[in-house]
């Protein structure tokens, strides 16, 4: 007996070990763009390979998905608010370098806990195929695959965990999945990767953050779409977070981080567009030159941008807030960028991109977070040490070129008409944007990282958000010019509302 005991304290001892380095991945491939979604929902940390100047990489966001080039080092989603003693609840995490604020499987529904085994259980990325759903709907299946039988609709609810998890259809109406009798994962798109995950196993060793106590189920998705230019080069990504804890948050901001790489990574200018919710990597070049390396675009690189499609729900007041006034004029509020404004349905309104700051690979006052009040100012878009972000220059008051306005939004060029991003203040500068920011000069160009956030909402024990994303690669006709890549941001904004809002 004692031997058996010592076994198995030895193996959960290699699988908190394996838990802790490793997260589990899948890659989607269906359409022009190639990247692997890890058992934590991020993406696109590339590892090994080639070399530009110590950068090493692999696996990337790889646009077009038989190149060499990508444009997305890595994508995290970050989350922080107070609780009712103010104190800071935070989960984020960048390359999970310093540690990790999350692991695999869900939490009991009761307390928010969570143990080695549900880890162990949830440790995997299951990879759906429209095929395959449309072969067990046509009764051509001749084998189901692996990751539709073991897909995660249920939970273990005598260990105490929620009955229903991933969505599925439920063809015979009672309420327990079985594909061996037709039932089948409730997907998006013609490709979906899902994984189930959590930020309460352990400690927070990258945030330094104390846990909120969340459960996180992030769909990543995209369509085989060859005859849609747009459409091929967009992957999605669906993200369900519950409040598996006993706690009431406040002053809850949720947000999306980006270390953008346009091929060569550090040769990139950042921003972002206001009125359309979304931030943007870009080439500072017109050549993306990587010394001759394999990972470089050359001429003409594409732009990547990120849309917020969808953010967290507004606290519900019981009207359908509007996007226009009494005289038809653009409310300059949440109305801006959100989704749901004045569509005669009460309390459906979500929060948009409320707020953009971006960040550089350095230890200044624009450097990276190391704990977890850093994090949470830069998702209330204020810089890290806790000075607020003012319009113009490099959004460091008494740089050159910036005012002493406070502002939410950086770099936003001229999409940002109403000055949601200044209370309202017209800032006098007409183009806020690296090509022109430093008295009229450009920017040092280089390895640009951008964080996306929404909020304040509030986030009570028990209530569940929902978040959508598009991620989107842009190729220029020509050049990079951001009036064509609004067209791209339009089109597939409502590519998503007509078809994917659900």
């Amino acid at each position: 007996m004692k031997h058996k005991i010592i076994i198995l304290i030895v193996m959960l001892s290699t699988a908190c070990s394996l838990c802790a380095q490793w997260h589990p991945e899948a890659q989607i491939d269906v359409n022009n763009i190639k990247t692997n979604l890890y058992g934590t929902g991020n993406f696109s940390i590339m590892r090994g390979g080639h070399n530009f100047e110590g950068f090493g990489f692999v696996e990337s966001f790889t646009v077009p998905n038989n190149g060499d080039a990508g444009t997305i080092y890595s994508n995290t989603l970050w989350i922080a608010g107070l609780d009712d003693n103010d104190n800071i609840h935070c989960s984020a995490v960048r390359f999970n370098q310093v540690g990790e604020d999350y692991w695999s499987g869900p939490l009991r529904v009761n307390d928010g806990s969570t143990d080695i085994f549900a880890v162990m259980d949830y440790h995997h990325v299951w990879k759906i195929k429209r095929s395959d759903i449309d072969a067990i709907i046509n009764n051509t299946a001749t084998e189901i695959p692996e990751d539709i039988l073991t897909w995660p609709a249920h939970g273990n609810v005598e260990d105490g965990y929620a009955a229903n998890l991933a969505p599925f259809v439920d063809t015979d109406n009672d309420g327990i999945y079985n594909p061996l009798k037709g039932d089948y994962p409730d997907i998006l798109g013609d490709m979906a990767l899902y994984c189930i995950y959590n930020d309460n196993y352990d400690i927070h060793s990258e945030s330094g953050g104390e846990a909120l106590g969340i459960e996180l189920h992030c769909m990543l998705y995209g369509f085989n779409a060859p005859d849609d230019e747009k459409l091929n080069n967009t992957l999605f990504m669906r993200t369900w977070i519950y409040n598996r804890s006993q706690n009431n948050y406040n002053n809850v901001y949720i947000g999306n981080w980006t270390d953008f790489d346009i091929g060569y990574p550090i040769d990139d200018y950042i921003g972002c567009n206001v009125e359309r919710g979304y931030y943007y990597g870009y080439n500072a070049r017109a050549i993306d030159d990587g010394g001759g390396e394999p990972g470089a675009y050359g001429n003409n690189p594409p732009a990547q941008f990120v849309m917020i499609l969808g953010g967290p729900n507004m606290t519900p007041d019981g009207i359908d807030n509007p996007k226009f006034d009494d005289n038809g004029e653009q409310l300059v509020n949440e109305s801006i960028n959100g989704l749901g404004f004045g569509d005669e349905i009460v309390d459906n309104e979500r929060l948009g991109m409320c707020g953009f700051v971006y960040h550089s690979n350095d230890a200044t006052i624009h450097g990276d977070p190391e704990i977890a009040e850093e994090y949470y100012r830069l998702l209330k878009s204020e810089w890290k040490n806790g000075d607020k972000m003012c319009y113009g220059g490099n959004g460091v008051a008494g740089s050159p070129n910036t005012t002493d306005i406070p502002c939410k939004f950086m770099f936003p060029h001229d999409s940002d008409p109403y000055h949601w991003g200044t209370n309202g203040i017209n800032p006098g500068i007409d183009e806020w944007c690296e090509e022109t920011a430093v008295n009229g000069n450009p920017n040092d160009y280089g390895d640009r990282r951008g964080l996306a956030s929404s909020g304040p909402f509030n986030f009570s024990s028990g209530e569940v958000h929902v978040i959508d994303k598009a991620f989107v690669t842009y190729w220029p006709s020509i050049t990079f010019d951001r009036d064509e890549m609004n067209e791209w941001a339009d089109y597939i904004k409502n590519y998503f509302i007509n078809n994917l809002n659900k």
